[in-house]
């Protein structure tokens, strides 16, 4: 029986605390990351052979290209693309001086690096087989959120990001899967970085 060609995972929000400790459980699991950074990052678990850092922006489309061709200069199929952006902050209501502020750097961070990356890839895998989307959202979004108002309006996008792709898009060809954590960590009561890798791996591995 031939070996069955290695997929690649694009990961946004990898230099990040729970990236940091998902990356190795999804490089187990035998895939090939190319982890978006806006910095220079190094030592483990990025120096892994199966990872690849991409340092760029955003904002530049044939960069986020850049990122595609990489994950298929190592593997057959780009399988996936993670979302685990993870920006927070606080606030004092809608009502209070620098909301719009705030809420606008909260869009910047969970919401608008994954639209300009969804851009680009989508249509990929429009042409070429499909592919998963996992994004990460909260449970904020389902609860009266004191303080972090603009933080839960940013992740409530994400849940409408979801639903939208969902519209456009044949679950045939993009999936997509949305976390929703409550706080991560390994205290009892949090969420594991390591549930939290498994269920983007079920997710990843299901048959559509």
């Amino acid at each position: 029986m031939s070996e069955k060609p290695q997929e690649a995972l694009i990961v946004l929000g990898g230099t990040g605390n729970l990236g940091k400790q998902v990356l190795p459980i999804l490089v187990d699991a035998g895939y090939h990351l190319v982890v978006f950074t806006r910095r220079q990052v190094s030592g483990a678990p990025f120096d892994h052979p199966r990872i690849t850092v991409a340092l760029g922006s955003l904002d530049d489309p044939e960069f986020i290209d850049s990122m595609v061709t990489t994950a298929l200069q190592h593997a057959q199929k780009l399988r996936g693309a993670l979302f685990l952006n993870g920006g927070f902050g606080t606030d004092n209501g809608i009502g209070a001086d620098g909301f719009t502020e705030e809420l606008q750097k909260q869009l910047e961070m969970n919401v608008y690096p994954t639209t300009k990356v969804l851009s680009r890839i989508l249509p990929h895998w429009a042409a070429n087989g499909g592919g998963r989307v996992v994004l990460t959202s909260a449970t904020v979004v389902e609860k009266r959120f004191a303080k972090g108002g603009a933080y839960a309006t940013s992740k409530m996008a994400v849940d409408s990001l979801a639903r939208q792709i969902q519209r456009e898009y044949d679950p045939a060809v993009v999936d997509v899967h949305v976390l929703r954590p409550k706080f991560i960590g390994d205290e009892p009561g949090q969420d594991a970085p390591a549930d939290l890798a498994q269920e983007m791996l079920q997710e990843l591995q299901r048959s559509t």
